[in-house]
């Protein structure tokens, strides 16, 4: 999985499990809820946490599976070998 040809590739990789850690870590911290009326004292909402969890889960996957899109038409391309031609650069630059 983080064996990748392309760099771009990699980076949204990266970025993908950043996003699944970051979904985890913040459902922990944003689940819970002060109840103490004199003191703090905290209880874990599990539907919020949840719900943080699942949207990193699923974002991140979502950048995961872009990342793995961009390698396979990476090595498509490689496999058919054929560079840009001089005249496919001018005629975008028009």
């Amino acid at each position: 999985m983080f064996e990748r040809e392309n760099k771009i590739s990699g980076v949204i990789t990266w970025i993908g499990i950043i996003n699944i850690a970051a979904g985890f870590i913040l459902g922990l911290v944003f689940g819970r809820e002060n109840v103490g009326l004199y003191s703090d004292t905290y209880e874990q909402i599990w539907s919020v946490t949840l719900l943080y969890w699942a949207a990193g889960f699923v974002s991140g996957m979502f950048f995961i599976g872009i990342s793995e899109i961009i390698e396979q038409l990476h090595k498509i391309n490689s496999k058919l070998g054929k560079e840009p031609e001089e005249d496919d650069l001018r005629l975008l630059s028009d």
